[in-house]
């Protein structure tokens, strides 16, 4: 299967993906991004993971009435950052998040941070959810003034 393109895979993500961070056992914050889908989607999933890397997680469904789900994800700022690099400009919805996570590559990236600026990170992703134009500048600021 060839490559996807990256204007489509920044529309698949703005779509229907997920741009958040995971919080490993040392607590450090790493970017996440991820997309799910019925597994009737499998083949496109499959083709985000032969393009771009990253790993496929199939879950069964809990209720007859739904299909089971099917999930490309990337974890980590070496897979993570040089997709949303590749996106950024591309993207609508998601946008504003995807600068917070590239800006962490050099602003928080390797640092043993608070658990407060852990939570503040997931609440600033949270508010860029509920509102495409809250501006990542002012998540940076607060919270490099965390820091």
């Amino acid at each position: 299967m060839k490559r996807l393109p990256w204007k489509y895979l920044a529309g698949f993500i703005d779509g229907e993906g997920c741009i958040d961070v995971r919080i490993d056992k040392q607590q450090y914050v790493s970017p996440r991004l991820r997309i799910t889908q019925a597994v009737v989607g499998r083949e496109i999933i499959e083709s985000c993971v032969n393009s771009y890397g990253g790993n496929l997680k199939e879950e069964p469904s809990n209720n007859p009435n739904w299909s089971d789900k099917v999930t490309w994800y990337l974890c980590g700022y070496r897979l993570v950052c040089p997709v949303l690099r590749n996106i950024v400009n591309h993207l609508i919805l998601k946008k504003e998040q995807a600068r917070l996570l590239l800006w962490m590559e050099t602003g928080i990236k390797g640092l043993h941070v608070s658990k407060e600026l852990r939570d503040a990170v997931r609440e600033e992703l949270t508010l860029m959810k509920a509102d495409a134009h809250r501006l990542s500048e002012n998540a940076q600021a607060r919270l490099l003034g965390m820091l």
